[in-house]
């Protein structure tokens, strides 16, 4: 059995267990030739491209990146439709990120470790400079985003843990694992959590210098993409001068592209939001994650906006604190009695973010109302580009820099006039004197709703070493608490006598 756990975990390490046919998968598959997959241009391109295909999985951006944090967290209700996404919301002890991310992601980082050490080597004489500069550019990106993804759930963040709980990070991979048998000698030991935020900044500052054009694609890493997420990534570390620096560069660029009022909706409508600087790109309905566990069938059952027509289960709803933040009153009030049964809204306020939330159908039970941001958008029921970053973002961290106390860019004049770019574009009055807490808390309130269903709000309430306050309809799961944490996979644990497990699990 021992055998096989660790022969397992080096399967695991390697990403033999691939779902689409890319360069690497070769025979035999516990075995990767870099030597004959990656050393011309359209196998390297073919890679690459692997790569990011990871990232459309259900374990990963198809579904749980999106709609745990929401669960887990205080903006989602689980409605049993289907039995999805209970124990998550509940926050029972195991019900967490599943173990396919972890072997996901690490399969993902170890083919981005072998491609960047193949593209030095590459002898292929169509490969150009230019090509292995945006090669290298993408590839440092995306394995800062997969490490980033992976730390958010199995650690802490800087400045917010609990001594008591805290086993350090994850494991940083960056060199490849070509054999079977060199996996099975590799046992990486959780590195600290700060070594994993400095590797994380490291890969993207990497990528930053090697990206020369300012625009790009969101479909494909890109420059202030690259900016964003550096911005987001000091913003969770707690380095208020870094996320305002990163924020101002990216915004420079692309803050024009800040939706308003009169846009917000036609642009969750549309297959690519113009805010999106990085999107996961679902090419054809063959990447469709279907009826059971996509965004769309997950978040409404409605086959449309404004439809009657049932195509989803909805299992995850806004609850009622974050419906009350929207500016939804439902008929009869917003109470967990009325929440219970067949729900029509009353009034919406002025907010148009709150266009996207309607009353589902009652096809699979009593109707609720639902989130509409991933309703088919790209031609297919289920089938929907998944925004990773988008510029509002961009606003919201900055605010937060300079209205945090004791930042080094405190600046709360600032502060309010980025919170007010924000409420102003999605149609409310702006703030005026806000100062202190009540800027800081109104900034962290406009977060919540402006990012809303789009997979942030765990994140946010865990990096501030805040409890989970749930209620009315769940209890509150304080920050001290070991389901803060999500467990390491138990087989890797099994395999890997360095690798030291969360407690409690």
């Amino acid at each position: 059995m021992k055998k096989l756990i660790i022969f397992t975990l080096a399967v695991t390490l390697l990403g033999a267990n691939w779902s689409c046919k890319d360069a690497l998968e070769i025979e035999p598959r516990q075995s990767i030739p870099a030597s004959t997959a990656l050393t011309s241009k359209d196998g390297i391109s073919a890679a690459l491209v692997s790569v990011y295909s990871r990232l459309k999985g259900v374990r990963v951006y198809g579904r749980d990146h999106i709609a745990l944090p929401e669960a887990l967290a205080d903006n989602g209700f689980a409605t049993n439709k289907s039995g999805r996404l209970l124990g998550e919301a509940n926050n029972v002890q195991g019900a967490q990120f599943p173990a396919a991310l972890w072997q996901t992601s690490y399969a993902a980082i170890n083919q981005t470790n072998l491609i960047l050490a193949a593209i030095p080597a590459a002898t292929d004489p169509t490969i150009t400079p230019a090509d292995r500069t945006s090669w290298e550019a993408q590839l440092y990106f995306l394995r800062a985003l997969y490490h980033f993804d992976m730390v958010k759930v199995y650690a802490y963040m800087p400045g917010a843990e609990v001594a008591a709980n805290n086993r350090g990070g994850i494991p940083i991979l960056t060199s490849g694992i070509n054999t079977s048998d060199d996996a099975l000698l590799l046992k990486p030991a959780r590195a600290p959590i700060a070594d994993v935020y400095a590797q994380i900044v490291s890969d993207l500052e990497s990528a930053n210098a090697r990206f020369t054009g300012t625009s790009g694609l969101p479909n494909l890493a890109n420059k202030p993409a690259t900016q964003a997420l550096l911005s987001r990534v000091h913003l969770y570390s707690k380095n208020y001068a870094q996320a305002k620096r990163w924020a101002d560069s990216a915004i420079a660029t692309v803050g024009s592209r800040l939706t308003t009022s009169a846009t917000y909706v036609s642009n969750w409508r549309a297959a690519t939001h113009n805010e999106s600087l990085f999107q996961v790109f679902l090419a054809t309905n063959a990447e469709n994650n279907g009826v059971n566990e996509s965004l769309q069938t997950s978040f409404t059952t409605l086959n449309a906006p404004g439809g009657t027509v049932t195509t989803g289960f909805g299992d995850l709803v806004p609850t009622i604190s974050l419906l009350n933040g929207l500016g939804i009153t439902m008929t009869g009030g917003n109470t967990t009695t009325v929440f219970g049964v067949n729900v029509t809204i009353a009034t919406r306020t002025a907010d148009v973010r709150n266009q996207l939330y309607e009353v589902g159908t009652t096809g699979r039970g009593p109707s609720k109302i639902e989130c509409t941001k991933y309703i088919g958008k790209n031609g297919f029921p289920n089938l929907d580009n998944i925004p990773v970053i988008r510029v509002a973002e961009l606003y919201l961290n900055r605010a937060e820099a300079m209205a945090t106390p004791g930042s080094a860019v405190f600046n709360e004049t600032a502060a309010l006039a980025d919170l007010n770019s924000i409420v102003t574009n999605r149609g409310l009055p702006a703030f005026v004197g806000l100062t202190g807490s009540a800027l800081y808390e109104q900034i962290l309130n406009q977060r919540r709703l402006e990012l809303a269903f789009e997979g942030h709000r765990l994140w946010d309430l865990k990096r501030l070493g805040r409890d989970l306050v749930k209620a009315p309809h769940y209890n509150t799961v304080p920050f001290f608490d070991t389901r803060i944490l999500a467990p390491l996979p138990q087989r890797e644990i099994d395999g890997n006598k360095n690798l030291v497990q969360n407690p409690g699990y």
